[in-house]
């Protein structure tokens, strides 16, 4: 598994959010794709940032409607700025980095998602602590 390289397990086409983006839509995206992380881009495509479900709700906890599901007040969410939000210059890989490499700095910094990019940070993907089990239960499945 040393020779598995990123490129082979990454989702090439990452949801992303733009910089500039409202606050509303960072949820609406997690919401809608059932994801808890997202890339944060510039215009030009290059990485800047990532937001995490857990950002979303340190800046804001939903609440609760009376059949008890939870929501968020697009306005009042919409009063936070993504830039001041978001960890910027978040750690990256590039896509041809070892699968061994990307899983010691998930374990060693408790990270969920590590975005691929290119040399000039241009994000072409991303692995998350998901796609990793998959790809070790399919190789475990065809060696048992």
């Amino acid at each position: 598994m040393r020779d598995v390289l990123v490129k082979t397990i990454m989702i090439s086409k990452a949801v992303t959010v733009g910089v500039e983006d409202k606050f509303s839509r960072v949820m609406e995206k997690m919401r809608d794709y059932k994801i808890r992380h997202l890339p944060v881009i510039d215009e030009g495509g290059r990485l800047v940032g990532m937001i995490t479900q857990r950002d979303l709700l340190h800046a804001m906890p939903p609440r609760r409607n009376e059949e008890g599901e939870e929501y968020y007040d697009e306005e009042q969410l919409d009063r936070f700025i993504l830039k001041r939000v978001m960890t910027h210059d978040p750690v990256c890989v590039g896509p041809d980095e070892s699968l061994a490499r990307v899983v010691d700095i998930m374990v060693r910094n408790k990270y969920g998602c590590i975005p691929v990019v290119a040399p000039d940070k241009t994000l072409v993907g991303v692995v998350t602590q998901i796609d990793v089990l998959k790809y070790l239960a399919q190789w475990l499945m065809k060696d048992g």
